[in-house]
């Protein structure tokens, strides 16, 4: 019984010394942030590519009014406006 109490007491420890010697952690937390966020498209994300296999001069996408709520003119997307992956990135912190 001591054993399984001295065990219990070591894990409880060893789960809280991060919490407890991690107050620099704000700072790792900066440095290694994520900037970038990689979308491979399929039908919930319009990354614009299509004009990269097509050609702009045959891919409709390229010109207006397609983009013309965001970003304010054609990028490549079908999407007027922003898609559920742009939400996603400026969500992350």
């Amino acid at each position: 019984m001591e054993r399984v109490i001295l065990c219990a007491f070591s894990l409880v420890f060893l789960m809280m010394g991060p919490t407890i010697t991690g107050s620099d952690t704000g700072k790792q937390e900066e440095e290694y942030r994520a900037r970038k966020l990689f979308v491979f498209g399929d039908s919930y994300a319009d990354t614009g590519n299509l004009g990269k296999k097509l050609g702009r001069n045959i891919a409709r996408c390229w010109f207006e009014p397609y983009g013309m709520t965001f970003p304010k003119k054609p990028t490549g997307r079908f999407s007027d406006g922003k898609v559920l992956t742009d939400f996603v990135g400026q969500s992350v912190p």
